[in-house]
């Protein structure tokens, strides 16, 4: 009877020491990619920010393992009012945002400028 009762906490123990560090604090994020959650102290659903174009999503916490600079702006389109930035390797266990991008050179206009695009 006290055999069941020892196993599940070995098994649990060798587990937690299989799995990396990153991955048990929730921040799992590929090299070379930007992450972002949609809940605070990267919790919740996780999306990567492409390297070209524009991810509409609700931002919540994020990480930048990649190369390219990250821009996160208020609303959707990755253009407007800025939330902030982060540079490669850089995290923000806390940040409020409705877009983010990895390349601000993508399309007819400056997707990281501040002003709104004409039609």
């Amino acid at each position: 009877m006290d055999r069941p009762r020892l196993v599940i906490p070995v098994v649990v123990a060798l587990f937690w020491i299989g799995v990396p560090v990153q991955a048990r604090t929730g921040k799992a994020c590929p090299s070379g990619a930007g992450c972002v959650w949609d809940q605070t102290d990267f919790r919740g659903r996780r999306s990567q920010v492409p390297s070209n174009g524009c991810i509409d999503t609700n931002i919540r916490s994020a990480v930048n393992a990649s190369d390219n600079v990250l821009e996160f702006f208020m609303g959707a389109g990755c253009y407007g009012v800025r939330a902030g930035t982060l540079q490669p390797g850089e995290e923000t266990s806390e940040i409020k945002a409705g877009s983010a991008t990895g390349n601000c050179s993508q399309g007819p206009v400056d997707q990281c400028s501040t002003e709104t695009p004409s039609p």
